[in-house]
């Protein structure tokens, strides 16, 4: 084996290999979608090492391969097996890790869930101990360059696509794209001058720089537009144009959860408009951006809502989820229904969602949710019994755009009978998180609820007099100024102002129904959307972005309630016989005016989070950018100048001199396959180079007759005023393009 002195190919291609390897296996371990993938780069490397020996080595192909297959078996197994939960025997320990194997190929066939952690690490190891093998076989082997970099790339990418978490791992792409540029220019500078040689060929080593500065500035031209491509992700209408073709793709995603359920999952990085805290903070602006289509058995009524999370805790002028910082629990399709108190009067509703946010992590849908065919991840907290209370579902899988659900939710069909005979005796759970007062809210505030509850004997008279007061005596504005440092928001809009909108109205109702004993809770989403009686579907739109107030009544759960004027309001029947569900809306003359052409452009310029897609990412390479993009730009952008500095300096000095100036054209000759035999004169020659090259015939003509002059006139003098490296500066960018081509088209040759 040639390995001891020195590397036919080149320590750096075997150094680069390794840096590849450990890139995407840092990537993946950065990523944290599962404890005990440390061991992913151990794997990788020895699977390099064993690539590189038997590449190397005297064995065929096949023999080899069978090496490389027992191995492999080996060191996955032991790698893996250090890192179960228990220390036992080393039999016990195989035997362990193959039944969990059968068992996840079981589950393959047979359709079900697999929660077993171990089998990702299993898999995720065995991957890379294949690439490692791979790399170092058809490195060292075939000298196939693309095949080391296509598949590691692949894996690379699997992991940047998949992972939404808030680590930077496109950094990890940005750097393999480097490494594997400099790999297949190296290897492949390596693979001629390994032919040069063999053909006594004399060639100048600034070739190699001519070379890597075109390829560094190739990369840096690829990296900005990948920088791009997620702008055009997120466009809604080309969303639109790929989901019809996204359904193998989204039914691949499926079973990958189903089959790696263990997983983490992480919410950063989605286009949601909602978070855990809900601010009071003055005026907004929501954009006409289609978020879903929601197709239904027949038309809703008014009072019913899409819901996305519920808040509990009111403070500072704004609400905030009380348990947020738990970590979510995750629910899977064949769990079941999710064990959610039972109500009375309640009707079950199945939803079929269509996604159209580029990266959207809630589970819209009407209260309250019962069930739903995608894994999710459940914010919630428990009662007594220990029975699941919903604050957000969220999918465990990002939603991309196109994506489809179905969800199913008990809606309440209770009479305002029903609900004026409800218990006042509230649960613990109730009384804890839904009655909760800051100190913040002013005596007015406490006195106007007092004066309007007083003569009304239940909560739900005691909710429909707040209601109604707030949607009379509030004018609806979505564009008010932030209240004053110091002033309470409600109280700021109750008695200042006199003006609101959604989020503002519900609230000053819920904190004006708590002070008064009755638990309440404020709950965003969207509203209905505009119904398409052909498809039986609601279309929703950002501008339908909604905050209203849900009150609860034992043995009923939660009841919608709309404070907010410039939306319709719903009345109950006022009993059982006297209608099923909820009435049609009551028509307004207080509705939402129409807005103005002008307006209307405001608002489509306008940069929302309710748009679910930055304007200025839309328009360019910049938008969002991230500190760390910043760096990394930077940092290649200095790279490139420092690379096109040495190159520049070094061929000033040999593209200075006539001699080394035509001692040049011949290497570019070599490299681009032109016959440059030494029985030929130097004008024949340049002949055969002008036949490949003609755009740069006439620089090719006057080096090569100043070098004749230099060599054979008897002065051994050129033309006192020929400069050799202006003709360069013409000439080096039409043999970069000619050797870009070939080089692209060899590497189309290898591919294929």
């Amino acid at each position: 084996m040639e390995t001891s002195a020195r590397l036919r190919e080149g320590w750096p291609s075997l150094l680069l290999v390794w840096a590849m390897l450990l890139v995407a296996s840092m990537a993946i371990m950065q990523a944290d979608l599962i404890d005990g993938l440390h061991i992913v780069p151990i794997a990788a490397t020895l699977a390099l090492l064993a690539g590189w020996l038997l590449g190397k080595s005297v064995f065929s192909e096949r023999t080899a391969h069978l090496f490389a297959l027992f191995y492999g078996l080996f060191f996955v197994t032991w790698l893996v097996g250090t890192t179960l939960p228990y220390d036992g025997p080393w039999r016990e320990r195989v035997l362990d890790l193959v039944g969990r194997q059968v068992e996840w190929v079981q589950k393959l066939i047979d359709g079900g869930t697999s929660r077993d952690g171990i089998i990702f690490v299993i898999q995720t190891t065995a991957v890379f101990w294949l690439l490692g093998y791979v790399a170092g076989w058809y490195t060292f082997r075939r000298t196939q360059v693309w095949r080391v970099v296509i598949p590691i790339g692949i894996v690379l990418l699997s992991v940047v696509y998949y992972y939404s978490g808030p680590k930077p791992l496109l950094v990890y792409l940005a750097i393999y794209t480097l490494l594997a540029l400099v790999f297949v220019a190296i290897t492949y500078l390596s693979g001629e001058e390994r032919r040069w040689r063999n053909e006594a060929v004399r060639y100048d080593r600034a070739i190699q720089f001519d070379f890597l500065r075109a390829g560094l500035l190739a990369a840096l031209l690829a990296l900005l537009m990948a920088w791009s491509l997620p702008g055009l992700k997120a466009s809604a209408d080309v969303g639109e144009v790929l989901s019809g073709a996204g359904s193998p793709w989204r039914s691949f995603q499926d079973t990958w959860t189903r089959l790696f359920s263990s997983l983490r999952s992480y919410g950063a990085g989605t286009s949601d408009p909602y978070q855990d805290t809900l601010v009071l903070g003055g005026p907004r602006t929501v954009g006409n951006t289609l978020v879903m289509d929601i197709r239904v058995s027949e038309e809703l009524p008014y009072g019913v809502y899409w819901q996305a999370i519920t808040y509990d805790t009111y403070v500072n002028g704004g609400w905030r989820v009380v348990e947020s910082d738990v970590e979510p629990a995750t629910h899977f399709p064949d769990d079941g229904p999710l064990n959610v108190p039972v109500s009375l009067s309640r009707e079950v509703i199945t939803q079929t969602v269509t996604n159209y946010l580029p990266n959207s992590s809630f589970l819209y849908a009407a209260p309250e949710v019962v069930s739903t065919d995608r894994q999710m991840l459940v914010d919630a907290t428990y009662d007594e019994a220990g029975q699941t209370l919903v604050t957000a579902l969220r999918s465990r899988l990002i939603l991309r755009q196109g994506d489809q659900y179905q969800v199913a939710s008990r809606v309440s069909t209770a009479d305002a009978a029903s609900l004026r005979a409800a218990s006042t005796v509230y649960p613990q759970w109730v009384t804890d998180r839904y009655l909760q007062v800051p100190d913040t809210l002013t005596p007015q505030t406490l006195d106007l609820a007092a004066q309007l509850t007083t003569d009304h004997p239940n909560p739900y008279d005691k909710a429909i007099a707040v209601r109604d007061y707030l949607r009379v005596n509030v004018d609806y504005n979505d564009q008010i100024a932030a209240a004053p440092e110091g002033v309470d928001p409600i109280h700021y809009t109750l008695f200042d102002l006199k003006e609101g909108y959604c989020t503002y109205y519900a609230s000053a109702m819920a904190m004006m129904l708590r002070s008064q004993g009755v638990p309440s809770r404020v709950v965003s989403g969207y509203a209905l959307g505009e119904y398409d009686p052909a498809t039986r579907s609601y279309r929703v739109r950002a501008v339908n972005a909604h905050t209203w107030v849900e009150v609860y009544f034992p043995n009923y759960g939660w009841i919608h309630f709309e404070p907010t004027q410039s939306i319709p309001v719903a009345e109950r029947p006022d009993s059982a016989t006297a209608g099923e569900g909820l009435t049609p809306p009551v028509p307004l003359n207080n509705e939402e005016r129409d807005l103005t052409d002008d307006e209307l452009a405001d608002l489509e310029r306008a940069n929302s989070l309710l748009d679910g897609v930055d304007p200025v990412r839309e328009r360019g390479l910049l938008g969002n950018v991230a500190w760390w993009q910043v760096a990394i730009g930077a940092a290649l952008l200095l790279m490139a100048g420092l690379a096109v500095w040495v190159a520049n300096r070094y061929n000033r000095g040999v593209e200075g001199d006539v001699g080394r100036s035509y001692l040049r054209l011949g290497e570019w000759a070599r490299w681009l396959g032109i016959p440059w035999r030494t029985t030929q004169t130097p004008y024949e020659q340049a002949d055969a180079l002008v036949a490949v090259v003609p755009q740069g015939q006439q620089s090719i003509r006057n080096l090569t007759r100043q070098y004749v002059l230099q060599l054979f006139s008897p002065a051994r003098a050129t033309d006192a005023d020929f400069d050799p490296y202006s003709e360069w500066r013409l000439l080096r960018p039409v043999l970069l393009r000619q050797s870009v081509v070939k080089f692209l088209n060899r590497a189309r040759g290898a591919k294929e």
